[in-house]
């Protein structure tokens, strides 16, 4: 059947894939700017109007949300991709059994993990060895971010979805929205229930914010795009389409939950150096989250154009718009790490003030390891994105399981004979590991030949 295109769809598989990237990408790279704003927020209000003690508590849950988060995006990603293939081959029964099935995800998961929440959120806080000064906050942040999950469940797949078809223009608006209520709320939040009650208001801030910007996401989506209704008997999800979403989600959570496994050894490392270095870590991870925002967004924008491309079967598309995605990234890549060498401590002092002396001289080591090391991020990004796109799970799961290890194990090890700069090296030195299967099967694995050959024998 003939897919409907409706003005703000973008379709990637026909003109120039550089221009296609940057009007792609954007919306999701202003976006991104607010994105940083609400994540950024939290810690700000807390480091600055709570104490230190309050941005440390929220802190040490980071690895904890993440695991959360990382498994919701890796269920919305699985949508995207199958939605992206069928926009790309014009398959619209096929993107209406993926929008039904993923109603069915989005409500079971949010359910599964505020249940998580509720019941096992100290007892994982007291295993990661979080200090006993925080243990009380860190637990109220994570039973209401994520026992409210589902406002953030419902935005990211309703985002996921809208990129799919190539509009990366209304997920901005939204993200706009959600963000403004966030820095509004958190501050209203905090003077308005007192500092004694930080980390709760910072909490419930978040999540009131998620709920509105899901709920304007998917009522627009759904009076904006036909193309993404789905009948009731879409809700009860042929074999075939739940065979296809889990040949790809499964991969997608197991590689997403190593990366949280290794993020949690780590924290637990971490956390043994004490509230200070928690503080500095979190901090340091905020400086790396400002200024690789227009890489990452470049670099993951590049799943729906591979998507597209590969359900259009113009594989010689995909892998001219990677050599056109390095250039670019080549160029913000650069741009970050002289920004991290000459605006660190001002960046850092953004968290935290001034004379949280030892918060900040280690927070800067952070800082400088990263200034070197932002290219092997940049490309493990690009290649995950380009194979993800195409489904294809395996190498970024083998790139996954080698990073995760790699952290791990040198994050132990170069603790033990460096002190907390050996924990800041490990990740370099796993997104370097992990790079390797990516460029294997990307270059040396002839995968395009491999699929016209067995196009050709059909």
């Amino acid at each position: 059947m003939t897919l409907e295109r409706r003005k703000g769809a973008l379709d990637m598989t026909q003109g120039d894939p550089m221009r296609l990237l940057i009007r792609f990408a954007i919306p999701m790279l202003i976006g991104s700017v607010f994105q940083l704003l609400y994540n950024l927020v939290d810690t700000m209000v807390l480091g600055r109007f709570v104490s230190a003690q309050a941005l440390a508590a929220v802190g040490a849950t980071s690895s904890t949300t993440m695991l959360i988060l990382l498994l919701g995006v890796a269920l919305s990603n699985a949508m995207s991709v199958l939605i992206s293939q069928n926009f790309g081959a014009r398959d619209e029964r096929g993107v209406h059994r993926m929008m039904g099935l993923s109603l069915i995800v989005c409500t079971g998961f949010s359910l599964l993990i505020a249940a998580f929440a509720f019941t096992c959120a100290e007892s994982l806080l007291r295993l990661l060895d979080t200090p006993e000064d925080i243990l009380p906050g860190a637990t109220v942040y994570v039973r209401v971010t994520c026992g409210l999950f589902v406002g953030q469940m419902f935005y990211n797949s309703a985002s996921s979805v809208l990129r799919a078809i190539g509009d990366s223009r209304t997920p901005l608006i939204f993200l706009i929205v959600c963000s403004v209520l966030n820095i509004v709320l958190d501050i209203s939040f905090v003077f308005l229930f007192g500092a004694a009650n930080g980390i709760a208001a910072v909490a419930w801030a978040t999540v009131l914010s998620q709920i509105i910007s899901a709920v304007c996401s998917c009522v627009y989506m759904w009076r904006k795009y036909p193309l993404l209704h789905f009948e009731r008997a879409n809700l009860r999800p042929e074999a075939d389409t739940v065979r296809r979403f889990f040949r790809i989600a499964l991969p997608m959570l197991l590689q997403n939950l190593l990366i949280t496994v290794g993020q949690l050894v780590i924290t637990r490392v971490v956390n043994g150096f004490g509230t200070n270095t928690v503080a500095a870590y979190t901090v340091g991870g905020k400086v790396e989250q400002i200024v690789t925002v227009l890489i990452s967004q470049v670099a993951f924008s590049f799943s729906v154009y591979s998507g597209q491309n590969f359900g259009a079967k113009k594989y010689a598309r995909i892998r001219q718009g990677v050599r056109k995605a390095l250039v670019l990234l080549g160029v913000l890549t650069g741009i970050s790490m002289l920004v991290l060498a000459l605006l660190g401590r001002p960046l850092v002092l953004m968290f935290v003030e001034a004379k949280e002396q030892e918060i900040i001289s280690a927070a800067l080591e952070i800082v400088r390891v990263y200034s070197v090391t932002l290219p092997l991020l940049a490309a493990i990004w690009l290649y995950s994105s380009a194979l993800r796109g195409m489904g294809m799970v395996r190498p970024t799961l083998m790139s996954s399981i080698l990073e995760l290890c790699s952290k791990i194990g040198f994050s132990i090890a170069l603790s033990m004979l460096m002190g907390r700069f050996g924990i800041w090296l490990a990740s370099p030195l796993g997104w370097a590991i992990g790079l390797a299967p990516l460029l294997w099967h990307f270059y040396m694995s002839h995968w395009d030949q491999k699929l016209m050959e067995a196009e050709n024998a059909v």
